[in-house]
């Protein structure tokens, strides 16, 4: 009754201590985490320091700094302008706002003055993003004082104070920027998708699940060659203990490898709460089920290990591309056509709702029946056509 068992732990001691298995299964999967950490798990607020030459010293040039400084995105550093110029020239910076003599007259009197960007080169990317923030606040600091001004001549004869019409303005301003009268939605196709990690983890996770096809059937094909499956026989152990032991050492492997890029995502990339980690962990185990059948099927039928390996890329890569494993196949057309044929497709929309959708695992009827029907299929075509010798 234990037999199988202990075949299947003596194989998952065998790949933990194989260096070529280890690093094609886990550590090319975590180097892959590593880039998604860089491109998706960092930090993506923008920060800035925007470096400021006030030849004003005006009332309105402090407002614009104040308001600039108390933004998250922005620290204002002031210079004075042969400081700055001289920072320009040694590249020291690339972006310095120039708050020119006579900003604050030329608001009060109802002008238009204008800021100067002194830059090198373009600026780099990040001044032009502080060229737009600064142009920004500046364009309503300005705007609020020709509010101001406007509204001061209308009321001229009703004989209200104007430090009072400024802070009614002032406030109303301050709440149109809160809860601005004209909102704005992004539609697409892009944007109406959920997180990109929630389709490109689940993807990721079953492409390397994929491969344990291609390290199970070759591992098949070098034992039946070897004499190792036959040698097996000469012992207490029967050929359908042989089998389910194989079977379970190919789950076990599989497990291990999508464990070890769960616990990644949980911790690295801070992907999904400890509920749906938990759940994606017992829907991997009926995924990579499903693959070691497959694999096992592969195992028995090629004669070569060149036949095993060449079957088992073509199979993964197959399941890979038509299966829509890291872009959406859409609801129509071939392509969606052939991702119904493919594990993938089965497998990842049912991760995909796991995690976006906040969807249980007992809701997962087809994807879990597609993963169960594909490990029984499986199983019986490969016990139908295993051999020792």
């Amino acid at each position: 009754m234990f037999r199988p068992i202990y075949i299947a732990i003596f194989e998952l001691k065998r790949y933990l201590t194989s260096k070529g298995e280890l690093a094609f299964s886990i550590a090319l999967p975590i180097a892959l985490f590593a880039l998604m950490y860089g491109a998706f798990g960092g930090d993506t607020d923008f920060n800035a320091t925007v470096d400021i030459v006030d030849l004003d010293g005006g009332v309105h040039a402090r407002e614009l700094i104040s308001r600039l400084d108390a933004l998250d995105e922005l620290s204002v550093r002031e210079r004075d302008l042969d400081d700055a110029e001289s920072a320009l020239e040694r590249s020291a910076v690339l972006f310095v706002v120039v708050i020119p003599d006579g900003f604050t007259s030329g608001l009060e009197s109802g002008g238009s003055p204008r800021l100067t960007y002194k830059q090198r080169g373009n600026g780099g990317e990040t001044g032009q993003i502080v060229a737009a923030i600064v142009g920004s606040v500046a364009s309503e600091l300005g705007s609020g004082i020709r509010v101001s001004q406007s509204v001061s001549e209308a009321l001229a004869g009703a004989n209200i104070e104007s430090e009072r019409l400024d802070r009614a303005v002032h406030v109303s301003m301050s709440n149109a920027q809160v809860n601005p009268p004209v909102g704005v939605t992004v539609t697409g196709a892009w944007n109406d998708r959920p997180d990109v990690l929630d389709r490109l983890m689940p993807g990721i996770l079953v492409m390397f699940l994929m491969f344990a096809v291609t390290l199970g059937s070759q591992s098949f094909v070098d034992e039946r060659r070897g004499g190792t499956l036959e040698r097996l026989m000469t012992t207490r152990l029967g050929i359908n203990q042989l089998f389910i032991g194989k079977y379970l050492a190919g789950v076990f492997r599989a497990s291990c490898q999508a464990a070890v890029l769960l616990v990644l995502a949980f911790v690295v990339l801070r992907f999904g709460g400890l509920s749906e980690i938990l759940q994606l962990a017992v829907f991997s185990v009926l995924v990579a089920s499903a693959v070691t059948a497959v694999g096992m099927v592969i195992g028995s039928a090629a004669r070569t290990r060149d036949q095993a390996i060449w079957a088992a890329v073509f199979f993964t890569m197959f399941m890979t591309v038509f299966g829509g494993t890291f872009f959406d196949v859409g609801s129509d057309g071939p392509l969606f056509l052939l991702s119904k044929v493919t594990i993938n497709h089965y497998a990842i929309d049912a991760m995909s709702q796991m995690l976006a959708d906040g969807s249980h695992l007992t809701e997962q009827l087809v994807g879990v029946g597609v993963m169960l029907g594909v490990t029984v299929t499986g199983l019986v075509i490969a016990r139908i056509i295993f051999r020792v010798s």
